[in-house]
């Protein structure tokens, strides 16, 4: 029995190994199969996408245009800065490559565990984090640079790149102007998402910057930020450089050259920050101003400033963290990134009779020689006090002293309706539509709509928020009272409402009717009136041209990177002043005594030579601002336009907290004129005298 039973054990044990075999070839079978498919079939494939892993494109910054001035002198540039930064690669001791660099930087704001930071936080994991800019002028910069290339195989994931970064030879000069750039926003690249903005691009924030930053206007396009190039390399895992391939240079931006004299901006700045830093020693509130110098032909503004300053190389190398509480400051008295200039609206005081003498002249209700007996205040109710006792005043001396109980009568016999036109017509309460710079501030020119515009909305919700109270409180009482009592409340309930309804009716009609003390604060430049300093300059630079109010510009000409012209900006006229051009004269010739004799201003400009004769008005005005002393809190206005005889440039200026336009502001359009015209021996030149107004 034990036989048969062997014998059958053979055939058992040959299908099994037959089986296994079947497996093992047919295995064998798919692998070679798989391995043809990669080796053979898919071969190149597989090789490029080998390849490409070694393979890396970078992008190469393009510089941006240079600003330059009306004389070609260079405001703004862009200088070689070399970049390291970190990117994270395969097998990477991170915590040794970072005490690896912090010891070669060997910056002590650089530590490991603020580069690290600065790695944790870069939302874009996949890109590289930027750790350091060293300016290639820097002279660090060659030893830094080459101690990083020697110890490349213990800083794997480091790269150093060469970059054009933004540069602003004179700082804070024409800061405002001129402009900041920085990192683009979440909304900015919204914005501009046809454009081919990336994640870490800079991007004009303001100023010059912001408005030519870049524009495609029907194929044409034009800006300061040029096209980006592409470089692509070879790397190793540690994605270290290992050898260039293929390089497609960048396109630099356009250059933009401005209207702005640099000469003439740099004497402007040097006056104001002189006059504030006396301003401050008397009012330790100041450190504000703002001043526009304006070409009276063509509006082209040759000087523009706002205190105070912005550095713009701070928005770029690293510095603004170190000033955010400056820059970030939000007291009124501060704020350095507002441009007063043009976003900010002052009364103008004084500075604005000149409006109101040439609506009384023209209208016909005043001549020139018409007098007023000035005994130190207006006598109809409402009137303002003149700052001093005048006597017999004209329109020649009115102006020159600046006699507010003259300025009151003229403004009454004229009527407010034709005060508000003539302002109006010189541009007051109005954007200009300057030509390079955006946030222009409106401003506010009072007339009786704008005070029913204005004042009717506010009581028509306070009436509407008392009635509801009322409502409330009775509903509440109803609902709690008894029958017997609801009557009772009903009644109260309806006196309420007819009292709050009379004061409303009371109120309402004071405050949306013109009264005649309007017409008294408008008249001499106090109440609503609210301008922006390039108003002014521009109203002044109207009256001295004859009329012609021209849209003041900041941008002659944008000139590609191959030479060619790609824009020019010329002179252009918004309108021309209906007003008589012998209403305009005499007031001309009143604001040339403005400056001679008695005149507020008469102190400035004495040693001018004859050929050069300056027409002016001085200005106080309370500042209108909460907490401060009406008493002793203003700030001096200044208007100025030279020569008297053939005008060329216009002038308007304030400065926070000064008492006076004259030793103020007047300082400044002083300088600013010897400048202009050459009075070198004048300029700087300490001269003695008071303003009074």
């Amino acid at each position: 029995m034990g036989k048969p039973e062997k014998e059958g054990w053979q055939p058992k044990l040959n299908r099994r190994l037959t089986g296994f075999l079947t497996v093992i070839i047919f295995i064998f079978i798919i692998l070679t199969a798989r391995l043809f498919f990669l080796q053979v079939l898919n071969a190149q494939k597989f090789s490029k996408q080998s390849s490409e892993n070694r393979i890396r494109i970078n992008p190469i910054e393009a510089r941006r245009g240079d600003i330059l001035d009306r004389n070609g002198e260079i405001m703004v540039t862009s200088q070689p800065v070399f970049v390291i930064s970190i990117r994270k690669v395969p097998n990477m001791d991170l915590d040794e490559v970072v005490n690896n660099l912090a010891t070669i930087l060997n910056d002590p704001e650089l530590t490991p565990e603020v580069i690290k930071s600065l790695i944790e936080k870069n939302p874009f994991q996949y890109e590289a984090t930027e750790i350091k800019r060293i300016v290639a002028t820097d002279p660090r910069a060659p030893t830094i640079i080459a101690t990083l290339e020697e110890h490349r195989r213990d800083l794997p994931g480091v790269t150093i790149t060469e970059e054009p970064q933004r540069y602003y030879p004179y700082s804070s000069l024409a800061g405002h102007v001129l402009g900041y750039i920085g990192q683009i926003s979440p909304q900015e690249l919204e914005i501009r998402k046809e454009d081919n903005y990336a994640l870490n691009d800079k991007i004009g924030k303001s100023g010059i910057e912001s408005f030519l930053e870049y524009s495609n206007d029907e194929g044409l396009e034009m800006g300061l930020r040029g096209k980006k190039g592409a470089q692509q390399v070879e790397v190793d895992a540690f994605d270290r450089k290992v050898r260039d391939l293929v390089t497609l240079p960048p396109t630099p931006g356009d250059t933009v050259q401005l209207t702005i004299d640099l000469k003439l901006q740099q004497v402007l700045e040097s006056a104001m920050d002189q006059v504030i830093e006396n301003v401050r020693k008397q009012n330790p509130k100041a450190g504000g101003g703002a001043a526009v110098v304006i070409d009276v032909k063509t509006g082209a503004i040759l000087a523009m400033a706002s205190k105070p300053d912005i550095n713009p190389n701070d928005f770029v190398d690293g510095s603004y963290g170190k000033k955010q509480d400056y820059y970030n400051n939000p007291d009124p008295r501060v704020k350095p990134l507002f441009n007063r200039a043009i976003q900010g609206a002052y009364p103008p005081g004084s500075v604005f009779k000149p409006i109101t003498a040439i609506a009384a002249l023209d209208s016909g209700a005043v001549k020139p020689t018409d007098t007023v007996n000035d005994r130190g205040g207006y006598w109809k109710p409402g009137g303002v006090n003149c700052w001093a006792v005048h006597g017999v005043v004209d329109l020649y001396r009115a102006m020159a002293v600046s006699c507010n109980t003259y300025f009151q009568w003229a403004g009454e016999v004229t009527g407010i309706e034709k005060i508000s036109e003539v302002g109006r017509q010189f541009g007051l309460g109005q954007p200009t539509g300057i030509v390079g710079l955006q946030g222009e501030n409106a401003g506010i020119l009072p007339s009786p709509q704008w005070k029913k515009e204005t004042f009717a909305p506010y009581w028509d919700k306070w009436l509407k928020n008392r009635k509801a109270e009322i409502e409330k409180k009775y509903a509440d009482l109803l609902a709690k009272t008894t029958p017997q009592e609801t009557n009772k409340l009903l009644k109260q309930k309806e006196s309420e409402l007819n009292q709050v309804q009379a004061r409303y009716q009371i109120n309402y009609n004071f405050d949306t009717t013109w009264q005649p003390f309007d017409t008294y604060n408008t008249s001499i430049g106090q109440g609503a009136n609210n301008f922006t300093i390039i108003q002014l300059a521009n109203y002044v630079a109207t009256l001295a041209n004859g009329g012609t109010r021209w849209r003041p510009y900041l941008v002659q000409r944008v000139v590609g990177a191959d030479g060619t012209l790609k824009k020019e900006y010329y002179p252009e006229v918004v309108a021309k002043v209906t007003v008589s051009e012998q209403a305009m004269a005499e007031v001309r010739r009143a604001l040339l005594q403005v400056t001679q004799g008695e005149g507020t201003a008469s102190f400035l400009f004495r040693d001018f030579p004859p050929e050069i004769r300056v027409g002016a008005k001085t200005g106080t005005a309370q500042t209108g601002l909460a907490g401060d002393d009406k008493t002793k809190d203003f700030y001096g206005t200044f208007i100025a336009f030279a020569p008297y005889d053939d005008p060329q440039i216009a002038f308007a200026g304030m400065i926070e907290y000064a008492r006076h336009g004259g030793d103020s502001a007047g300082i400044v359009a002083r300088n600013v004129f010897a400048q202009y015209f050459g009075l070198y021996d004048i300029l700087n030149k300490p001269f003695y005298g008071i303003a009074v107004e």
